[in-house]
């Protein structure tokens, strides 16, 4: 459901994250999750039973987070207004097949519901007519090719040069998954503008959309780059909606939110919660390069002047250069000040860092452990903004992988930092 090819996501350590919050926090507390990412923690602290503010620069996680953390019940998916009576019979006869498959699969006893049930099969017609609309059935003034044009080695402006003056077409898709995705992408500005797919299915439909492009984009893990010369064999496979497993997803008290901006002037306007869950990015890596594809893909229906927008596209991987933003958390030199900053900032009576001993703003990857990030973020969580004694440290083993530059999987330790915040 969510992206899995996301760097620092947070998936494997969920249960060890869940037993540290619950040492502060109950079922029904408000915990803030200020670089959501790929959501994996604030789905896990929804599902917990708590009520989750989630906020990440990233355009992708917000549309995420509308589509699956928000949500507590399937959203209505209109589809009599979107396509022909007739059209609407097969794509509802069609999803009942496919409804009918998913019965008793993991991640959808939720279809127990017979409200669920109904509602999730117009989802499914409503996928279905995305992964099957032709260019004829796109309003002209609606139907672009920019996804074409700009990531696929037979687009027209796929061509890039080098900073070092190295030539070559952009490869992130096919030409056939290319000119899929914008077929779905240009039928979504269209229902956006004309005001016929409500917000919660409107996000639904470009979640899953992203997770359709994660699962065959030819890239190494990131959008940063991609393979000059080969594809990686998952990018042949078509580009294919698939349903979303909802468990864990409906249900709960509601009131979660999402936002989308610096984490610093987030939590100046988002309340008091018990507890504020900090990730941050570990060293230089600026996420909205990292992740340009999908949060274009987000942003895409709502974008007023395409042509102006992808007129502008810059550097080898073909991002619009007004779409970056430099976090100074990625800055060894600014990082302490900016977390002491948003703590300061923040409402909260308890905080929880993430980090880890691998490559990080101090260490390499080539370094054995480097405990500088453990010494730094302890003497922070010391000091007069918190509680003295409060600090707890958590360490849990892994391995970290590269699979680049001759690099193997190395031992490292994942730190959860907890300590109560002065108020």
């Amino acid at each position: 459901m969510l992206l899995s090819r996301y760097l620092g996501n947070k998936t494997a350590l969920l249960d060890t994250i869940l037993d540290v919050t619950a040492q502060r926090c109950v079922p029904g507390d408000r915990v803030l999750d200020v670089f959501a990412g790929s959501l994996a923690v604030s789905m896990a602290f929804k599902e917990a039973g708590y009520t989750v503010s989630a906020n990440d620069v990233n355009p992708l996680t917000s549309a995420f987070g509308h589509a699956y953390l928000q949500p507590t019940l399937i959203p209505r998916f209109p589809l009599d207004s979107l396509v022909s009576e007739r059209r609407a019979a097969i794509l509802r006869f069609e999803a009942k097949n496919q409804l009918g498959s998913l019965l008793g699969r993991p991640g959808f006893s939720f279809l127990d519901s017979d409200d669920a049930r109904r509602r999730y099969q117009d989802l499914l017609a409503t996928l279905r007519y995305l992964q099957l609309i032709e260019a004829d059935e796109i309003s002209p003034s609606y139907l672009r090719t920019d996804f074409y044009d700009a990531y696929c080695p037979e687009g027209r402006y796929s061509a890039f040069t080098s900073s070092r003056g190295t030539t070559g077409r952009r490869r992130f898709l096919t030409a056939e998954n290319a000119h899929r995705l914008d077929l779905i992408l240009s039928q979504l500005r269209a229902w956006r503008a004309a005001g016929k797919l409500p917000g919660p299915a409107h996000w639904m439909c470009l979640a899953v959309t992203c997770h359709a492009l994660e699962k065959v984009a030819n890239t190494q893990g990131t959008y940063h780059d991609f393979p000059r010369d080969s594809w990686d064999s998952r990018a042949f496979k078509p580009l294919t909606l698939h349903p979303p497993a909802l468990d864990g997803v409906l249900g709960g008290a509601g009131g979660h939110v999402v936002g989308q901006e610096d984490s610093n002037t987030f939590v100046t306007h988002v309340g008091h919660h018990r507890m504020m869950y900090i990730d941050p990015p570990y060293n230089f890596r600026q996420y909205t390069a990292y992740y340009f594809l999908p949060n274009l893909v987000c942003r895409y229906p709502d974008l007023v002047d395409p042509e102006t927008y992808f007129s502008q596209l810059s550097y080898v991987r073909g991002q619009n250069p007004d779409d970056d933003f430099t976090s100074e958390f990625c800055s060894a030199g600014k990082f302490l000040i900016a977390l002491k900053s948003l703590i300061a900032s923040a409402d909260v009576d308890s905080v929880l860092i993430s980090y880890f001993t691998g490559k990080n703003h101090w260490s390499r990857f080539d370094s054995g452990r480097d405990d500088t990030g453990l010494i730094q973020l302890s003497e922070l969580l010391s000091s007069d903004l918190f509680v003295d004694g409060s600090l707890s440290v958590r360490e849990v083993p892994r391995k970290n992988y590269a699979s680049y530059g001759g690099y193997r999987a190395r031992d490292v330790h994942e730190l959860l930092l907890l300590a109560d915040v002065k108020r």
